[in-house]
């Protein structure tokens, strides 16, 4: 539980950064306070970061081998010591990302019910 609230309190800095940039990207575009484009800036972030994390996930890990390494432990020591650590750190983006989409969706949401107009 404690992981799950140290990712989500990072997700809202995150956010909070992307809604300032967008904010201020909206005062100067239209000379007017708008909140045009903060969503849209939130939901681009969280797929950026879980691009990052394919990447991650996809790309080989750099393994240099040292004199312990011989053909018979190259690749469980490869596996050991760069490949899981690195997936791990993927998974973490990406639950990043997703926690960033569906935070910025349910905000959305409410803002919608909340806001009159269209």
């Amino acid at each position: 539980m404690a992981r799950f609230v140290k990712t989500l309190v990072l997700s809202l800095k995150f956010m909070a950064v992307a809604s300032v940039l967008a904010l201020g990207y909206g005062f100067l575009s239209r000379r007017t306070f708008t909140l045009a484009y903060v969503f849209n800036a939130n939901f681009l972030l969280g797929a950026i970061i879980i691009a990052v994390a394919f990447l991650r996930m996809v790309l080989p890990a750099g393994f240099k081998p040292d004199k312990l390494t011989d053909h018979t432990t190259f690749m469980e020591r490869y596996y050991e010591d760069r490949h899981v650590p690195k997936q791990k750190k993927a998974y973490e983006y990406l639950f990043l990302g997703l926690l960033v989409i569906v935070v910025t969706g349910v905000i959305q949401l409410a803002a919608a019910l909340a806001i009159p107009g269209g």
